[in-house]
């Protein structure tokens, strides 16, 4: 019989590189972590079949990028026998797309809100009523901004407050790389793009279509208030999220993981949009904040992962009352 391996802290990034090419959002957490132990678990990435961790319940899982591997990934290795997840925390650690109004290249958001922008009717552009501000219109709507009448499993998940919390706390006292060649592109923002990196609050938002543009980014925010009851703002754009939560909660459903204890970290890497008086398709090259963002995110991630493994005993049944309360 294999042997089932207790899991204290499962971080899932989206894909990885060799460390000489600085991009990967996992090769931080097996060089640095020092992840000894490697495992193949059937279904996982043809790509990345391999689970690495400790002894002392670090585990890395790298799903490969988009919602069909994420999804995919995660049910394999909770479906797989080999590791127990059902206390554990799990960490999303990825890179993303952000708003410059609300952060910039480099920031890290801690999420409080996931929300699905793909599940939508889609009118062509050429022919968007004067009256509409875009041609997404919610699930069973007549028009954008009306409420969706056709929910979909997936399509908003509410992070754990208190989770939350404690990763913006512990994440708060970190600092955050820059980049002389991220600064240069910042200073063609206003607002807060043009800051340095911090970390932030705000909610994440899961799509397929790698978009870019103003319109699109209005468009955004308007979404992610809608489908959260104005609770959310939209901050960062990614391609995973919702998918693993699916998964992760159809393993809760089975007993066999807690979706309670999952947190989603995810850097900005690009804007979502062009600078003012730059052409709109820019956007798509900007290409000099992945090394950064995928260093910040870890910057985060992994002292809240020391902090759940050192102090076990108290995080086991649930986070410590101490890092309750201590909003971003």
């Amino acid at each position: 019989m294999a042997m089932v391996r207790q899991v204290r802290v499962l971080v899932i990034t989206m894909f990885d590189t060799e460390p000489e090419d600085g991009l990967g959002e996992g090769f931080r957490w097996r060089v640095r972590e020092g992840l000894d132990t490697s495992v193949v678990v059937p279904g996982l990435c043809a790509d990345f079949p391999l689970v690495h961790g400790r002894a002392d319940g670090l585990w890395l899982l790298t799903t490969g990028m988009g919602e069909s591997n994420a999804a995919a990934s995660v049910a394999a290795l909770a479906l797989s026998g080999l590791f127990d997840l059902s206390q554990a925390y799990v960490l999303i650690a990825g890179i993303a797309g952000i708003d410059p109004a609300v952060g910039t290249i480099g920031s890290v958001v801690c999420a409080d809100f996931a929300v699905h922008g793909g599940y939508a009717h889609e009118l062509d552009a050429r022919e968007i009523p004067a009256s509409w501000p875009h041609g997404f219109v919610p699930l069973g709507a007549s028009a954008p901004g009306k409420p969706p009448e056709l929910r979909v499993p997936g399509e908003v998940y509410r992070l754990d407050e208190s989770l939350r919390q404690a990763a913006a706390s512990i994440g708060a006292g970190v600092e955050l790389a820059d980049d002389p060649a991220v600064a240069a592109l910042r200073a063609e923002y206003p607002g807060a793009g043009s800051q340095g990196p911090a970390m932030l609050s705000g909610s994440s938002l899961t799509t397929s279509v790698f978009w870019s543009g103003h319109q699109l980014g209005a468009r955004a925010t308007s979404w992610v208030s809608d489908y959260t009851d104005r609770r959310g703002r939209y901050a960062v754009t990614q391609m995973e999220d919702n998918a693993t939560l699916v998964a992760l909660e159809r393993a809760t459903q089975a007993g066999l993981a807690d979706l309670s204890r999952v947190a989603v970290l995810r850097a900005g890497a690009n804007f979502d949009r062009a600078a003012p008086g730059k052409a709109a398709e820019s956007a798509f090259t900007q290409d000099v904040g992945w090394t950064l963002a995928a260093e910040n995110v870890w910057r985060v991630g992994s002292p809240l992962a020391a902090e759940i493994i050192t102090n076990w005993d108290a995080w086991q049944h649930g986070v410590p009352a101490r890092w309750a309360g201590v909003p971003l």
